[in-house]
């Protein structure tokens, strides 16, 4: 009978050994799982983040590169724009030119040829250019040429279709002048520039900057009072005996397109 006591007590103990390591599995085993589900959760909510930041980076590349696209259609359609108002600028200009000069010819009391600039040559590119009229337009060596706003020079060759005239600013071209404010002559020499010299000017002649410079119009050649250019500076020569006068010539010898010839008038 205590042996039967003693094996009840024994299994008795056993069975509350059993239940007590059921409930610390189960208190450890419960806390356990909601870890492992909320780590899921976390791995789960940081892929979905870095998916919707990888789309994103995606979207914006590609807003970028169609913006970019659309800048670089807009800048090539304003260059070529550019390019056509230029055109038009141009175009304009030498519309406008081209009824001053033939207003000019209407005016003349002399024979003249409208002409147009055709070529120059690099190398002598302040000295001389080809115009389109030549001896078939009754063009002849010794013609002056002429623009709305000044002197250009002087036909120096003349073949059937085709002159070259010799230009203000080529040191080789001499043209009598006269400063109408003072009656003050002399003779302009070219300087391979838009500046030219009146040369030996009298010492003490009252000459102003801005004074008008205009042409002799002796030897039936240029034309009387035509414009030459305006007065820059006066200053003394090397030796101090007389003046020289620097002249800004009317018309600009480097951007030459109509002209006016006129051939030289009968005696």
């Amino acid at each position: 009978m205590a042996r039967n006591e003693s094996d009840i007590e024994a299994q008795s103990q056993s069975i509350a050994e059993y239940v007590f390591l059921v409930m610390v599995v189960l208190m450890v085993a419960v806390p356990a799982s909601g870890f492992v589900l909320s780590a899921q959760t976390g791995i789960a909510g940081l892929f979905a983040k870095g998916a919707y930041q990888l789309q994103s980076t995606r979207d914006l590349a590609q807003r970028v590169i169609d913006s970019s696209t659309r800048i670089h259609t807009l800048e090539r359609k304003l260059a070529q724009d550019e390019i056509e108002l230029a055109r038009l600028k141009q175009q304009s200009r030498d519309t406008n030119r081209l009824r001053a000069l033939l207003d000019l010819k209407q005016k003349s009391e002399r024979t003249s040829v409208a002409a147009e600039v055709v070529a120059r040559n690099p190398d002598n590119w302040y000295k001389q250019v080809i115009l389109d009229k030549g001896t078939a337009e009754k063009v002849v060596r010794g013609s002056a040429v002429i623009s709305v706003t000044g002197v250009v020079g002087q036909v120096v060759s003349a073949s059937e279709h085709a002159s070259v005239v010799r230009l203000l600013t080529d040191p080789e071209q001499k043209l009598g002048v006269l400063i109408p404010r003072l009656g003050v002559t002399g003779v302009l020499v070219g300087n391979y520039e838009q500046v030219a010299h009146i040369e030996n000017v009298a010492v003490g002649t009252n000459v102003d900057i801005n004074d008008k410079v205009v042409c002799v119009g002796k030897a039936g050649i240029f034309p009387d009072n035509h414009p030459v250019g305006t007065v820059l500076a006066v200053r003394r020569d090397a030796n101090g005996a007389s003046m020289q006068i620097d002249v800004k010539l009317s018309d600009n010898c480097y951007d030459l397109s109509q002209v006016l010839i006129l051939p030289p008038q009968s005696n």
